[in-house]
C-alpha cells in the first residue's frame, strides 16, 4: 500500500504520459546512474580498502569480493 492517494497517482501519471518517450526514458536512465553513483559512494566510505572493481563486485553481488 502507497502513501499516494488515488487523485494525487492519477495527476503524476498524467503528468508522466504528457513527457515524450525518450525524454521519459533519458531521465529514468539519469536516476539510475544517480543512484548507482550514491551506492557506490556509500559502499567507498565503507570499505575505504577496496577497488573500485571490488567495490563494482559487491554493488552488483558478482565476484569474490563479498566474501572479504
Amino acid at each position: 500500500m502507497g502513501d499516494t492517494t488515488t487523485d494525487a497517482l492519477r495527476v503524476q501519471m498524467d503528468a508522466i504520459r504528457q513527457i515524450d518517450p525518450i525524454e521519459r526514458l533519458a531521465q529514468a536512465l539519469a536516476f539510475s546512474e544517480s543512484v548507482r553513483a550514491i551506492a557506490l559512494a556509500g559502499l567507498r566510505q565503507r570499505h575505504p580498502d577496496r577497488s573500485e572493481y571490488e567495490l563494482f563486485q559487491l554493488l552488483t553481488g558478482s565476484g569474490a569480493a563479498t566474501s572479504r
